[in-house]
């Protein structure tokens, strides 16, 4: 015969397991076919205005950086990464570089898909996750939350390393 409070002790125990995991950034979302590896983020490459580089009297500008994620995808449908957040900066947004007019330039776009059984690799001159506004400077060997919202998996939380 079962003891009822055993069982209460081991379902107890199997909450805070899958407590721990959500607060841990290791799952937001049960089931997903969507996995993020190799995370990492970096401040944007700076610009100087009034003077050029290395003569003095410039001062930098920027306060972005961007997040470079592989998401793979191994569902037998497609999805999409919709939206994505990060409290290190005011505003984050889904970028890809372009070759325009012989300039590499920098667009925003509404999503970007993650075909099924594939992969989407974030890299420097192609997507990326540009965070806008930062709140904080982003410190070689620190890692910082960015959060990444799925058309169908849901939203999902990931560690980037800042390089």
């Amino acid at each position: 015969m079962l003891d009822t409070r055993a069982v209460g002790v081991l379902i107890v125990m199997c909450g805070l397991v899958v407590i721990g995991q959500v607060s841990a950034g290791q799952v937001e979302h049960h089931h997903t076919t969507i996995q993020l590896e190799n995370a990492w983020a970096r401040r944007a490459p700076s610009m100087v205005q009034g003077g050029q580089s290395g003569q003095g009297g410039g001062a930098m500008t920027t306060g972005n950086g961007a997040v470079y994620v592989t998401i793979s995808n191994h569902g037998s449908e497609a999805d999409a990464l919709l939206s994505v957040s990060s409290d290190v900066a005011t505003t984050a947004e889904l970028h890809q570089t372009i070759k325009q007019d012989g300039k590499m330039v920098m667009r925003p776009l509404p999503k970007f898909d993650v075909p099924a059984g594939g992969k989407l690799e974030m890299k420097p001159g192609g997507y990326h996750i540009m965070l806008l506004g930062l709140k904080q400077d982003l410190k070689p060997g620190e890692t910082i939350d960015v959060g990444l919202t799925f058309e169908k998996a849901g939203r999902m939380l990931v560690k980037a390393l800042v390089k």
